[in-house]
């Protein structure tokens, strides 16, 4: 209590004090201060904790890594070169990479949407009808996946759930199962 009548006291006295200091780093100052003395050290606490992890998690950020993203079918073609096996997910989008998914067993890799992922990642797959009591909802493939970025996708496929099923055991063939 007696710090901020101290600060109160020297801007009074040194005029000097008061022009090199603006109004709007006082102002502040003294609400920390008042808010410091009447909170407690929690207040303190959390100005100091805050700073902190908002560095830890940049640096997160920062560590992990990059997603490698296609925008066609000839990038990653042209990359890898044919693909062993191909599953078509949308018949109507058979030639871009949101309607399949490509499979590069040798290389351990995967291109689900666009995005690149590793074979050994994969832990699971299974059809799932996405409808609630009061939708009509399209099918999805779900896979299960080891990636904290993605632990689980979900593939729309439409309206047909045998289709949904087929395509859940496609993948699944390739899933690398522990021996």
């Amino acid at each position: 209590m007696l710090f901020p009548l101290f600060l109160l006291y020297l801007c009074r006295q040194k005029d000097q004090i008061i022009r090199a200091m603006k109004r709007a780093i006082i102002l502040p100052a003294v609400a920390i201060i008042l808010l410091a003395i009447f909170a407690g050290p929690w207040l303190l606490l959390l100005l100091l904790v805050l700073p902190v992890a908002y560095f830890f998690i940049n640096l997160q950020e920062k560590a992990a890594p990059q997603r490698i993203t296609y925008g066609g079918v000839e990038e990653v073609e042209a990359k890898y070169g044919e693909p062993e096996d191909v599953v078509v997910l949308d018949a109507t989008k058979a030639n871009e990479l949101q309607g399949v998914i490509l499979f590069y067993p040798a290389q351990d890799k995967m291109i689900v949407v666009g995005e690149e992922m590793r074979l050994s990642d994969l832990e699971g797959v299974m059809s799932k009808n996405m409808a609630t009591p009061y939708t009509i909802d399209e099918y999805a493939v779900v896979i299960a996946t080891k990636d904290p970025l993605h632990p689980t996708i979900q593939l729309r496929v439409g309206y047909d759930g045998g289709l949904a099923g087929e395509i859940a055991a496609e993948i699944d063939k390739h899933i690398l199962r522990p021996a």
